[in-house]
C-alpha cells in the first residue's frame, strides 16, 4: 500500500497527516470525467463529506464507498452536466439541492452549495441555495467534516482547520455549537458517534450546548434518530459516545432506559452489529418496555423480532443449567443468533462457567441437532390423525418438537405410538 505523508504547518505547529495516496489517486482518476463535465460548463465541483475525513484520516477500503460532492451549479443545471455520464438519475433529493447518479457503476449525489437550518418545531431543514463554497462547509456539523477536495486542482480546501482538529483529535464546530446544534439537532448525536469513532475530546462549548439545547432533539423524525444510534452502535467502541449521551443527558430525549444499562463498556468485544449490541445494552429492561422502545425508535418488526430474540436466548444460556434438553432448546430457539447470544451472554457477571457449558453441549450436540428433521410433516399429521387443517397442527408438530429436545432423535414409529397415545388421550377428555 503507497502510502503518503503530507507535512502541513498550521499554527506554528506541525502536523503530519498519513494519506493513502492509491486509494486517493484512484479516487481522482474517477472523478475525472464529472470534473471535465463541470469544468466545461463553467461549474465547479468538490468531493465533500466523511471520505474526505478518512482519506486524511488514512484509512482503508474508502474507494467502495458513495460520493458526496458540491457545486455551485443549480439542481437544474446539475442534471443537464452530468446527463451525458449518468447511467441513471434520480431526483427524490431535488427540492434540497441534491440530485442522485449512477456513475461508472458508483451511486453518487451531488448538492448545490447551501445553507439550511430547522425552524420552530419543524423536523425538515429550510434549504436556501448559495454559490459560496465557505459558507456551505460553514454549515456542516464538525470541522472534521468541514473539508473540501477541489477536484479540478486535487488540492484541499479546509477554511475552518478539520485537519488540524482531526491529527489533535478534537471535535468542534465550524460555527458557534449553539447555532450548529440549533441548525440541526441531530448533530449533538452526531457528536457521540465521532467521539468514540475517532477517540476525539470535546472542544469547549459543545457540553454546555447540548445541556441547553437536548429537548430540540425531539423535533428530529425518529428515523433519523434510530439510524445515528446505529451507527454510534457499530464504532469499535461506543462507550466514549455513551458516557457523553449520558452526561449531557441526552439519553432522556430518545433512550431514557440507557441510565438502566450495565457493563455497556463491554459493548465494544461484541461483532459490530447493531442488533447484537443493542440487545446487550438492553438485556436487563423488560421485554415490553424494550419492544415499545425499539418501535417507538421506527426499528422494523424483523429487527424487534431478531434483538428480542437475542435477548430471550442469551438469557436462557444463563438461566437453569445446561443440560441437554435445555440445550437442545436453546440451540432451536436461538436459530441464526446462536452465536450473538452466547456474545452477549458472555458479557454477564460469572458467565464463564455457563459458557464453557454451552461449549461442551455443543461438542456432543450439535451433528444431532443438524440432522434433525420432524419425523412427520403437517400433511401427514392431518392423514395420520385425520385431523382438519387448523392450529391443532401446529400444536402436534409442537409435541413432537419437544419430544425431540427433551428425549432426542425420536423414530418415525416411537412418533406415530406417540400420536396414538396423544389422541386416545384427547379422546378420554372429550368422553369425560
Amino acid at each position: 500500500m503507497g502510502v503518503l505523508v503530507a507535512k502541513q504547518l498550521m499554527r506554528s505547529q506541525k502536523y503530519y497527516v498519513l494519506m493513502n495516496i492509491e486509494q486517493y489517486n484512484k479516487l481522482l482518476n474517477f472523478t475525472s470525467p464529472l470534473k471535465e463535465c463541470f469544468t466545461s460548463s463553467g461549474k465547479e465541483i468538490y468531493l465533500v463529506g466523511g471520505i474526505v475525513r478518512d482519506i486524511h484520516a488514512g484509512l482503508n477500503d474508502i474507494f467502495d464507498r458513495d460520493l458526496d460532492f458540491t457545486t455551485d451549479a443549480t439542481p437544474d443545471e446539475i442534471k443537464t452536466i452530468i446527463q451525458p455520464i449518468a447511467e441513471n438519475v434520480w431526483l427524490s433529493g431535488q427540492q434540497f439541492g441534491t440530485i442522485g447518479a449512477r456513475v461508472n457503476g458508483k451511486t453518487i449525489e451531488i448538492t448545490t452549495h447551501r445553507s439550511e437550518s430547522y425552524v420552530s418545531e419543524s423536523r425538515k431543514p429550510v434549504v436556501t441555495f448559495s454559490t459560496d463554497l465557505q459558507e456551505d462547509l460553514s454549515r456542516r456539523d464538525f470541522t472534521i467534516n468541514s473539508m473540501a477536495v477541489n477536484l479540478e486542482s486535487g488540492k484541499l480546501i479546509d477554511p475552518y482547520n478539520g485537519l488540524r482538529d482531526l491529527q489533535l483529535k478534537i471535535l468542534r464546530t465550524p460555527l458557534d455549537p449553539h447555532i450548529s446544534f440549533s441548525e440541526d439537532p441531530l448533530r449533538m448525536m452526531r457528536a457521540a458517534r465521532f467521539i468514540s469513532r475517532f477517540n476525539l475530546t470535546l472542544d469547549k462549548g459543545i457540553k454546555e450546548s447540548v445541556n441547553e439545547l437536548k429537548e430540540r432533539l425531539r423535533i428530529v423524525s425518529k428515523e433519523r434518530i434510530r439510524d445515528e444510534l446505529n451507527k454510534l452502535l457499530i464504532t469499535p467502541d461506543p462507550n466514549p459516545g455513551f458516557k457523553f449521551l449520558l452526561k449531557t443527558k441526552l439519553f432522556e430525549t430518545f433512550l431514557p432506559e440507557l441510565k438502566s444499562c450495565k457493563r455497556q463498556h463491554r459493548i465494544r468485544y461484541l461483532r459490530h452489529d447493531h442488533c447484537v449490541r443493542l440487545a446487550a445494552l438492553l438485556i436487563n429492561i423488560a421485554s415490553e418496555t424494550r419492544k415499545a422502545r425499539l418501535k417507538d425508535l421506527k426499528y422494523s418488526n424483523r429487527e424487534v423480532d431478531t434483538i428480542d430474540n437475542l435477548v430471550s436466548a442469551s438469557q436462557m444460556i444463563l438461566g437453569q443449567p445446561m443440560d441437554n434438553a435445555h440445550y437442545r432448546k436453546w440451540y432451536i430457539h436461538a436459530g441464526e443468533n446462536r452465536q450473538g447470544s452466547i456474545e452477549i451472554a458472555s458479557m454477564q457477571r460469572g458467565a464463564r462457567r455457563k459458557i464453557a457449558a454451552i461449549h461442551r453441549k455443543a461438542r456432543h450436540l450439535d451433528q444431532e441437532l443438524e440432522d434433525y428433521t420432524p419425523p412427520f410433516t403437517g400433511s401427514e399429521i392431518i392423514s395420520i390423525l385425520s385431523m382438519p387443517q387448523g392450529p391443532e397442527v401446529g400444536e402436534v408438530l409442537q409435541l413432537l418438537e419437544n419430544m425431540f429436545i427433551e428425549s432426542g432423535p425420536v423414530s418415525n414409529q416411537e412418533a406415530l405410538d406417540f400420536l396414538v397415545e396423544w389422541e386416545k388421550g384427547k379422546d378420554n377428555s372429550k368422553r369425560k
